[in-house]
């Protein structure tokens, strides 16, 4: 098939398949052409700038072209799958090239179908398709999205129609997102996200000092990276996570949650007795919990960390 037409699925027939152009062989457009490719769409062509994204396109998708951006946009879908900050350049490139029934769909969390605006005048379709999954670069990114929950915006009926179609391809959910809400939403998806990664680096390093044999951790001794620390971790995070998606705060438990005042000052001693080598962690820890604190309603927790305390 090579225009971008494409109707709700008949039972007796099977789902057109499209011929596919991706700009960018980055993580996230390497796992979408992997995952299209798998649904049995024909990879046109990749764009690949670096050497680096040009062997991630030999290895996950064998015997798919490297090409440029003017051939990969004449594909009946292309995927934009550049930077925020690339991507306008990136569309006015495409919208030489694009015509009348394509569809040019980008994958940027923030953005919605507007700055998709000289491809829309074109006469293609304008989606933004943001899959909610971290990208590492590896092959597992294509296993990611089977299951995915994709942030979806359409400017038309005819878009949300396609936007589901292309989504259920991948294995994913299609979730809307109004167009003026698109840079909300991806502000919770990197909050929750990127910033757990921090969280959660922290906390291991706050093992690796609580586990570390006498001797360390003393000024100037560092402290060597424990596996232990994970260890104890790895079956707790995931079940509170699973807790918090379910319940959000209910499924909170610890001192905080109990209002054990005495308990958090406890812990805020310990942490400033860790030699972190300038990393705040009594500060880290002080902010949570009393962020915490005021969400849940802990009163004794709130007052004691809302005094002049050198946390």
């Amino acid at each position: 098939m090579t225009g971008g037409d494409i109707t709700a699925p008949h039972p007796d027939r099977q789902e057109p398949r499209l011929s596919v152009g991706v700009i960018s062989a980055g993580s996230v457009g390497t796992a979408v052409a992997s995952v299209l490719q798998r649904a049995g769409h024909h990879i046109h062509g990749v764009v690949a700038r670096s050497e680096a994204s040009a062997g991630r396109v030999a290895d996950r998708l064998p015997g798919v072209p490297v090409t440029d951006i003017a051939d990969a946009a004449r594909a009946a879908l292309v995927i934009l799958a550049v930077p925020d900050p690339q991507l306008p350049s990136v569309v006015d490139e495409v919208a030489a090239v694009t015509r009348p029934g394509q569809i040019v769909v980008h994958t940027a969390g923030a953005l919605g179908c507007g700055v998709l605006q000289p491809v829309t005048d074109t006469g293609a379709l304008p989606l933004a398709l943001h899959p909610a999954m971290t990208f590492t670069g590896r092959p597992e990114d294509t296993d990611n999205l089977a299951g995915c929950a994709w942030g979806v915006t359409a400017d038309s009926d005819t878009g949300s129609a396609v936007a589901e179609l292309l989504v259920g391809a991948c294995g994913g959910i299609a979730v809307p997102v109004a167009e003026e809400h698109r840079t909300l939403y991806h502000a919770a998806m990197a909050h929750g996200s990127n910033h757990l990664v921090t969280l959660v680096s922290e906390a291991l390093r706050i093992l690796d000092h609580a586990l570390a044999d006498p001797g360390e951790g003393q000024p100037g001794v560092p402290v060597a990276e424990n596996p232990d620390s994970a260890v104890l971790l790895r079956r707790i995070l995931p079940a509170t996570l699973a807790g918090v998606l379910d319940r959000r705060t209910a499924a909170l438990t610890g001192p905080t949650a109990r209002d054990d005042a005495a308990t958090v000052l406890r812990h805020l001693d310990a942490l400033l007795t860790v030699d972190t080598g300038g990393q705040p962690l009594a500060a880290s820890y002080r902010e949570a919990a009393l962020r915490t604190a005021r969400a849940v309603g802990s009163l004794n927790v709130e007052r004691a960390l809302d005094g002049d305390y050198p946390y």
